[in-house]
This record gives structure tokens, C-alpha cells and sequence, in this order.
């Protein structure tokens, strides 16, 4: 196991590594010998630009400091570098430009980023001189958005633009695709969108940021990808950080899998995504009011299940004729295992929950998603396998729940920890106990049919 301190750096133009007494030492360039931004922050300042979008000296360090983040955690082996086959240390140094306000936030970096990632990190900044950011040459103002929300092409945030556009609202779009296939998805709803909203069709803007597999020498490969979240935030921030009109990103998702409570005891930690937990969009909230930014981020569907969410779409007709272009499964290229093209599973536990929406919203009719396995018969019969471990997980929390509901207000705090008064915790432990009886009820009317 090594440990790894990565620093940012806007001078150097090679990635330095040094072994010392008891961690891996990598400096690692901001910028290519030419001069410009690496790993895709380049060409996401050059996209803004054509938009008369020019980010702040904050919004690019918070997304310079997100690529190290994701650099880190995707190129660096758990398996290679864990103490445990999951937790890594991991440090990062980063230059920035108001030390002063960020040094006051590197506790707050690492309480958010240990939650999100089930990591040991250690944030520090140091000071950067050279300013970063471009002005614009002329006097024309930037274009203002009555909705920025961020856009995976989820099931989620796909019902979040549909009633953005159904309320006429000028939207832009704040997408991260790291593979091919979310790609293609986003692409195709985005064409859904223009032929359906050609006068008010939204923005999109997209960051596609990957590196080399070797870029951290020694470091390995590592596909879970927990810090996605942070990288696809940070984006919108340095996105908004040049808009004017709005003050608040959305981050569209459904209360049950928001809370992410563990379906079992043998899901809890770092096991379970926290990638909109309440908890580490209130760690943004905070550092978004310790850098001045005038931003907030909010989740609008945090007391709604994916069932709820889809029921109340304001163009439920559209939502059935497009939904088989979203993607909610973890792993969609597991498919391949069975010589299959990439696509869901209908096995997994965002499938499993996306399929109960779809019993709620449109019952009789008919899901237009290709599930590798549609049966789900076949999965509760397969409850030893894995294909049937995460549904015999919802029917043990279910059987838990219906025979104890008031359970559902302590449950809710074993994905992290929670604050608000009374009325919002119980709105989190009702869309919690909701949203099980909702995979419940899809369930049983599966294995009865």
C-alpha cells in the first residue's frame, strides 16, 4: 500500500514522481507545453466562452481542484493502494488564487470528500499568482438562465428538464459524461428535446474529462468513480461562476436514493453511494458561502420518489415516448458478460427502483427500457446469485419497514449524518418508507404476472 500527495501545478509541464519515506509525491501540470488547460478544462473554458461565459478565478480553481480529485480517485487502485481493499490516503495540494478564503475551507474539503469517497484525503492550498481567468473584449453581457441544473441523462434529471421546458423555462444543462455510453444517452435526449422544444430548447454544456491510464505512475487503474459527483458539481460551479440571473444549481434526484440508506447491514460505509446525500450538499453549501460565490445548491425532489417524481412529470406522454434513451443502472456494460451490448441490467439497485417508478407512473403501460433480464421472476428465484442479491436485499428493508414503520426515522441516519428541524427529517424518513413500499408494490405485481 502507498500513499499519494498530489500537487497542482501551473509551471511545471511534466508529471514529476518522487518515492519519499512513506508516500508517493506526484506534481501534476495544469497546462501542456502550448500553454493551455489539460484534462478537458481547456476546452471547457474555451466551450463557455463561446457562450460570453467567463468563469471567476474561484470557478476555475474549484474545478481544477475537482480534476485532481477525480484524477486521484480513478488512477489510483484501491486494490493496489487500500489499507483494506477500499480506503486509500490520498492527498492533495492545489494552488489558488484568494489563499485566504480557502485555506479556512480545507477541513470542510476533506469532511466532504472522506464522506463521499470512503477515503482518508487531506486538503491544503497554497498561493498562485498568475491570474487565470479571461475578461471579455467587448461590453456584451453574458446569457442569463432562469434554471441551471445538472443533466447525467438519468431518469431524474431527464424529468427535471422536461418541467423546466414545460414551464417555458430558459435552461442550461450541466453534463460530465466519463464513457461512451452516457454520451450516446445524453445525446439522444438532447435531440428529443429539440424536436419536441425548438423554441426553448436548453444549453448544453459538457464536460468530457479522462486520463491517460499510466498518468499516475504506479497508481494503477480503479473504476468505482465515487468522486464523479464532486468533479460534475464543480463544473456547474464554474459554469455559474460566469452567469448572472440564477444563484442556485440543481442537482435533480429521487429522496430514496438520495438517502441511500443501506438496504442491509453488510452495505453500510463506503459501500453505499453518497453521491447526493443531504449531508455533502450541505458540506457544498458551505464552502460555496466561504468563497462568496452567491451560490447554493439544491436538491428540488429530495421528499419525492423516482415513482412520485415520475407521475407528476408534467409531460408524461413525452417522459414514456423518451424514457428508453435514460440510464439509471450502475453497470450497464456488465452486459457484455453475456454477450449482450451495454445496457441496464434491470437487476441492480437503481434499475430495480427505476422499474418500480415506471409500475407507479404508468401501470399497464408498458416500459419501453431493454432490461437484460426483464423477468423478474427470474431474479427472485436467483436470490442466492447475483442477480438476485439486491432484490432479496429491498425485501428484507421492505418486510423490515412495513412491520415497523416508525424504524424509518432512525434508519435514515445510517447512510451519514443529518440536520434540519423536525418537519424535514420526518419528510425524509416518509420518502424513505415511501419509496421501499414503492419497490414493494412493484415486486409483487411482478411476481404475480
Amino acid at each position: 500500500m502507498d500513499k499519494y500527495i498530489l500537487i497542482g501545478d501551473y509551471v511545471c509541464k511534466e508529471v514529476i514522481s518522487a518515492k519519499k519515506e512513506d508516500y508517493i509525491e506526484v506534481t501534476m501540470p495544469f497546462k501542456a507545453n502550448d500553454n493551455t488547460f489539460r484534462f478537458g478544462i481547456g476546452h471547457a473554458l474555451e466551450s463557455l466562452k463561446e457562450h460570453g461565459l467567463y468563469p471567476t478565478e474561484d470557478g476555475i480553481d474549484i474545478l481544477s481542484l475537482a480534476g485532481l480529485v477525480y484524477l486521484a480517485d480513478t488512477r489510483i487502485s484501491r486494490r493496489l493502494h487500500s489499507q483494506d481493499s477500499w480506503t486509500r490516503e490520498i492527498a492533495i495540494k492545489m494552488p489558488v488564487f484568494h489563499l485566504e478564503k480557502w485555506v479556512l475551507l480545507e477541513e470542510t474539503f476533506t469532511r466532504m470528500l472522506n464522506f463521499l469517497t470512503g477515503d482518508r484525503w487531506t486538503i491544503t492550498f497554497t498561493k498562485r499568482d498568475e491570474e487565470l481567468s479571461e475578461k471579455p473584449k467587448d461590453n456584451t453581457n453574458p446569457m442569463e438562465f432562469d434554471i441551471v441544473t445538472l443533466f447525467s441523462g438519468g431518469m431524474d434529471s431527464l424529468i427535471g428538464t422536461i418541467n423546466h421546458l414545460e414551464n417555458h423555462n430558459k435552461v442550461a444543462l450541466i453534463s460530465h459524461a466519463g464513457d461512451g455510453y452516457t454520451k450516446n444517452a445524453q445525446t439522444k435526449l438532447l435531440a428529443c428535446f429539440r424536436e419536441k422544444y425548438p423554441d426553448i430548447y436548453p444549453l448544453y454544456l459538457d464536460l468530457w474529462m479522462v486520463f491517460e491510464k499510466k498518468l499516475i505512475p504506479g497508481g494503477g487503474i480503479e473504476n468505482s468513480t465515487r468522486s464523479r459527483s464532486f468533479l460534475f458539481i464543480a463544473f456547474g460551479i464554474l459554469a455559474m461562476s460566469g452567469m448572472k440571473g440564477v444563484s442556485t444549481l440543481q442537482v435533480p434526484e429521487n429522496g430514496l436514493i438520495a438517502l441511500n440508506v443501506p438496504l442491509e447491514e453488510l452495505r453500510t460505509g463506503s459501500h453505499s453511494t453518497r453521491t447526493t446525500h443531504p449531508f455533502y450538499l450541505e458540506s457544498w453549501n458551505q464552502v460555496l458561502e466561504g468563497l462568496g460565490f452567491g451560490l447554493s445548491i439544491q436538491n428540488p425532489y429530495w421528499n419525492k420518489t423516482k415513482g412520485e417524481m415520475a407521475d407528476e412529470c408534467l409531460n408524461k406522454e413525452f417522459l414514456l415516448q423518451v424514457i428508453q434513451d435514460s440510464i439509471s443502472c450502475s453497470s450497464p456494460q456488465k452486459a457484455r458478460w453475456r454477450g449482450s451490448a451495454p445496457k441496464h441490467c434491470g437487476y441492480c439497485v437503481p434499475c430495480i427502483i427505476r422499474r418500480a417508478a415506471m409500475n407507479k407512473a404508468f401501470k399497464e403501460e408498458k416500459d419501453g427500457t431493454s432490461y437484460l433480464i426483464d423477468s423478474v421472476s427470474e431474479i427472485v428465484a436467483n436470490h442466492a446469485k447475483g442477480e438476485g442479491v439486491q432484490l432479496r436485499s429491498f425485501q428484507i428493508a421492505i418486510k423490515k419497514i412495513k412491520e415497523q414503520p416508525q424504524l424509518a426515522k432512525f434508519l435514515i441516519y445510517k447512510s451519514g449524518p443529518l440536520s434540519g428541524d423536525n418537519d424535514y427529517l420526518q419528510e425524509l424518513s416518509d420518502v424513505y418508507r415511501r419509496g421501499l413500499l414503492e419497490v414493494g408494490d412493484f415486486i409483487i405485481k411482478s411476481s404475480e404476472s
